[in-house]
C-alpha cells in the first residue's frame, strides 16, 4: 500500500507552467494582434497583386470582411481551446464551400477576369498582339472580382489561422504570400506601396516571433512585436524609395538575365495560354509565300529573322515586302509575275518618286513638286537559306547591292504624297473566284461600300474593326467552307492573312484592282522599344531629302518572326499601287514622341530610354523598379533568419536532455539578468530559484527543481523529465517572465 501511495503522490499535479497558462486571463490585445497579423499577410498579398494590375474591386468590403474574420478566429484561439479553434475553422471552411457552389459562376468569372487582365498586361509589356482571353459568364467584373477576392482571402485567413496555432513560421508566411508578387514584378507592374508595407511588416513580425523558438509566441509577444515591425517596414520602404528612386535604380541595376531568357516563353503564354506548352494543332509564324494556314493557331518563336538598319523618317509603319499574290486558289495565292502591267517592283511609281527627289537634289530646295526623300536601308538575313528577297516600298532596283547575307536598298519612302503613274491594272486583279463570290457579295451588300478607291478602303477597314476581331488562335477548319467564306460569314476572327485575303476580294467585288502582299512590318513604337542607336554612322550616308520627323539617326532593329504580316495593295488610276492594311490594331496606339526624346537620356546623351524620376508619384504608386532587388534581399535575409533558426533547433534536439535543460535555463537567466540588474548578482542555483519564488515567478515546482538540479549536478537525469522541463522553460521565457 505504501508503494501505491507513493506512486499516487508522485503523480499528484504540481503548480506548473501549464497550469499557470490555463488559468491566465483572456487577453483581448493578443487576439487583436493576431488578427492584424493574419490580415496583413492575406490582404498585403491579395491587395498588392490586384493593385499592381489596376484591377478594380470593392476594397472597403474586402478589408472589412477579412479583418472581421481574422479577429473572430483570433478571439476563438485566444480562448485557449484548441478544439474550439479547429471546429471554428472547419465550420468557416464549410461555409466557403457552400458559397463556392452557390456563387460558382460569379467567382469563376472573377477569376477569369483577373487572368484576362494579367494576359493583357503581359502583352502590353512584351509588345505582342492580341491573344489569350477568356469569355466571362458574368460580365460585371467589379462584382465578380470582389467576390473572388473575398472567397480567396477568407480561405487564406482560415489557412493561416490553422498554420499559426502552434508556431508563427516565417517560411510558411513567405511560401503562401510572396508568389502572387512574382507575376506583377516580372511584368514591371507596381503594387501600391501600402500593400508592400503591410506584407513586409507581417514578414518582420513572423521572423521576430519565429526566432524566439517559442510555441506560445503568437499570443505572448505579438502585441509588442507587430507594431514595431509595421513601423520599421514603413520607415525602411520609404527610406529606400527616397534614397534609390526608380529612375536611378534602372540605371544602376542591369536587366535580369534569367528574365530575358524566359521572355519568349512568356510571350507565347500571354498569347496562347496553356496551349503554348503543346504545339499540336498549331503552326509557326514567318513568311508563308502566300500559303494560307489552316492550323488552329499560329505561334511565333520570336527568333530574329532579319536585322534592319535605317534612319526613321516618319511615324507610319514600314513594310518590307517579300511576296505578291495575284490569284486566290482556295488555300493559297499564286505569285504575281512580271508579265502584267506594273507588277515586278512598281517601276513607274519608283520613277515618279525619283523625279520628285531630283528636284531637290538639283536645286537644293523644294519647288512646287511633291516633297520627297531618299533613304538607304540595310537588310541582313539571319538564315542564309531564306529564299525570299525583302525590300521596302519604292526601291530602285538599279542601285540595290548584295554583300553576302546583307541587301543594301536605295528607296524613296512615301513621305511626300502619291506618285504620278499612267496606265491601268490588269483585269486579273478584279477576279473573284466562285468559291468565295457568294460570301463576298453578301458582305458588300450588307456593308454598302461605295465611293472612291480611298473611301472604300476606309469603309472596309472600319467594317472589319466593328464586326471582326483579331486573334492568332482562330480555330481549325477542314477544307469546306472556303477559307475566305469561313472567315467572313462564320468565325469572324483571325489574323492578318484572313483580313488581307478577304479584303482583296471585297475590293475586287467593288471594282477596285487589288492584290495580296506579304512580308514583315514594324511600327515606330517597335523602333522605340527595341531599336539600338548606331552612333558611329553619319545620318547623311543613310538619308537625305524631305523627312516628316526631321533629322534622326541610324537605328538597328532585330525583326523577329512575330513581325510577319500580310496586307493589301490596291491600284488607283494615276497613283499606282497603294498599301492598305485592313487588319485591326493589335496593340495600343503608337507613341509619336519625337525621335530624340525617345533615344536620349535626361543628360542629353544618346542611349536607351530611362524612366523619369517622379519621386512623389513613385512613392505613392508602388515599389516598382526597385522591387526586385529590395524584395529579393529582404526575403533572402528573412528566409536565412528562419533557416538558421531551424538548423539551430534541429541541432539542439540532438543534444542530451541535461544539456538542453542547461541551454534553456541559461537563456532564461540571460533574459532575467537584462531585465533585473539584481538578478545578475546571484551566484548559486538555489539563490536564483528562491529569488524567482520571492518575486512571484510562476510554475517552478518541486519536481521541476529536482530535474533542474539533476541536470546541473547529477551524473544522469531522466530524458522525459528533461524534455518536459525544457518545454516549460521555453513557455516561461515566452511569457516574458509573467509580471516581472
Amino acid at each position: 500500500m505504501r508503494i501505491f501511495s507513493k506512486k499516487k503522490k508522485a503523480e499528484s499535479p504540481e503548480i506548473t507552467l501549464v497550469q499557470a497558462q490555463e488559468s491566465k486571463r483572456y487577453d483581448f490585445f493578443a487576439a487583436l494582434a493576431k488578427a492584424l497579423l493574419l490580415f496583413s499577410l492575406v490582404y498585403g498579398a491579395l491587395g498588392g497583386f490586384l493593385s499592381a494590375f489596376g484591377i478594380a474591386y470593392n476594397r472597403g468590403l474586402c478589408m472589412l470582411v477579412l479583418f472581421a474574420l481574422a479577429l473572430l478566429l483570433g478571439a476563438v484561439y485566444e480562448a485557449g481551446k484548441k478544439w474550439l479553434t479547429n471546429l471554428a475553422s472547419i465550420l468557416f471552411f464549410s461555409l466557403y464551400l457552400y458559397l463556392a457552389v452557390s456563387y460558382y459562376w460569379v467567382i469563376n468569372s472573377g477569376y477569369y477576369a483577373i487572368l484576362n487582365r494579367i494576359y493583357d498586361a503581359a502583352r502590353q509589356y512584351l509588345n505582342v498582339g492580341n491573344g489569350m482571353e477568356y469569355v466571362l459568364a458574368v460580365e460585371e467584373t467589379y462584382t465578380t472580382v470582389t467576390m473572388f477576392a473575398l472567397f480567396f482571402g477568407m480561405v487564406e485567413v482560415v489557412l493561416f489561422n490553422i498554420l499559426f496555432q502552434s508556431k508563427c513560421s516565417l517560411l510558411k508566411a513567405v511560401l503562401f504570400t510572396l508568389p502572387p508578387y512574382v507575376i506583377p514584378l516580372y511584368l514591371e507592374c507596381s503594387p501600391d506601396l501600402i500593400y508592400v508595407m503591410l506584407l513586409f511588416g507581417a514578414y518582420i513580425t513572423a521572423a521576430a516571433l519565429d526566432s524566439g523558438n517559442m510555441r506560445d509566441s503568437i499570443t505572448g509577444r505579438m502585441r509588442y512585436v507587430l507594431p514595431a515591425a509595421v513601423l520599421f517596414s514603413v520607415l525602411a520602404v520609404r527610406l529606400t524609395a527616397f534614397l534609390l528612386p526608380e529612375g536611378r535604380y534602372e540605371m544602376l541595376v542591369p536587366k535580369n538575365a534569367a528574365k530575358e531568357a524566359t521572355e519568349k516563353d512568356v510571350m507565347r503564354l500571354a498569347q496562347y495560354g496553356m496551349m503554348s506548352l503543346f504545339r499540336q494543332g498549331g503552326a509557326g509564324a514567318g513568311i508563308s509565300g502566300g500559303r494560307l494556314n489552316r492550323a488552329s493557331f499560329i505561334m511565333p518563336s520570336y527568333e530574329t529573322v532579319l536585322t534592319v538598319r535605317y534612319t526613321p523618317y516618319d511615324y507610319a509603319p514600314v513594310y518590307l515586302k517579300a511576296f505578291t499574290g495575284k490569284d486566290y486558289l482556295g488555300d493559297r495565292w499564286s505569285t504575281a509575275g512580271d508579265s502584267l502591267p506594273d507588277d515586278g517592283r512598281m517601276e513607274e511609281s519608283v520613277y515618279s518618286r525619283i523625279c520628285s527627289y531630283n528636284v531637290f537634289a538639283e536645286s537644293g530646295e523644294y519647288g512646287t513638286e511633291p516633297l520627297q526623300g531618299r533613304g538607304v536601308m540595310e537588310i541582313e538575313k539571319a538564315d542564309h537559306d531564306d529564299i525570299y528577297e525583302y525590300e521596302p516600298y519604292y526601291t530602285d532596283e538599279t542601285l540595290t547591292e548584295k554583300q553576302g547575307s546583307v541587301t543594301i536598298c536605295t528607296y524613296y519612302p512615301p513621305v511626300g504624297g502619291t506618285a504620278e503613274v499612267s496606265g491601268e491594272a490588269a483585269e486579273d486583279y478584279l477576279k473573284v473566284p466562285d468559291s468565295c463570290s457568294e460570301a463576298v457579295r453578301e458582305i458588300c451588300e450588307e456593308a454598302g461600300f461605295s465611293g472612291t478607291e480611298e473611301e472604300i478602303a476606309g469603309q472596309i477597314k472600319a467594317y472589319f474593326e466593328e464586326n471582326y476581331s483579331y486573334t492568332m488562335r482562330p480555330g481549325i477548319y477542314m477544307g469546306n467552307p472556303d477559307y475566305i467564306t469561313h472567315f467572313l460569314l462564320e468565325s469572324k476572327r483571325g489574323y492578318c492573312a484572313h483580313f488581307a485575303s478577304a479584303a482583296v476580294m471585297l475590293f475586287r467585288q467593288m471594282g477596285v484592282p487589288a492584290r495580296y502582299a506579304e512580308g514583315y512590318a514594324f511600327s515606330y513604337q517597335n523602333v522605340v522599344d527595341n531599336g539600338r542607336l548606331v552612333e558611329e554612322a553619319a545620318y547623311a550616308d543613310y538619308y537625305d531629302g524631305y523627312a516628316p520627323m526631321g533629322e534622326t539617326a541610324l537605328i538597328e532593329l532585330n525583326i523577329p518572326d512575330a513581325y510577319a504580316h500580310a496586307w493589301v495593295e490596291i491600284y488607283v488610276e494615276g497613283k499606282g499601287w497603294l498599301v492598305v492594311d485592313p487588319t485591326p490594331a493589335q496593340t495600343a496606339e503608337d507613341d509619336t514622341a519625337s525621335f530624340w526624346e525617345a533615344f536620349m537620356n535626361e543628360n542629353g546623351e544618346r542611349g536607351p530610354e530611362m524612366a523619369q524620376n517622379h519621386l512623389g508619384e513613385y512613392l505613392e504608386s508602388a515599389l516598382g523598379g526597385i522591387s526586385y532587388g529590395l524584395l529579393t534581399a529582404a526575403v533572402l535575409l528573412l528566409a536565412g533568419f528562419g533557416i538558421a533558426n531551424g538548423v539551430r533547433a534541429g541541432r539542439e534536439r540532438k543534444l542530451p536532455g541535461r544539456e538542453r535543460v542547461r541551454l534553456e535555463y541559461g537563456r532564461l537567466q540571460s533574459y532575467l539578468g537584462r531585465k533585473h540588474p539584481e538578478y545578475r548578482k546571484l551566484r548559486t542555483l538555489r539563490e536564483q530559484l528562491d529569488w524567482m519564488k520571492d518575486h512571484g515567478f510562476p510554475g517552478i515546482g518541486e519536481e521541476q527543481e529536482k530535474t533542474l538540479y539533476q541536470a546541473y549536478f547529477a551524473e544522469s537525469a531522466d530524458e522525459k523529465d528533461c524534455e518536459e522541463l525544457c518545454i516549460q522553460l521555453k513557455k516561461l521565457r515566452g511569457r516574458r517572465a509573467g509580471q516581472l
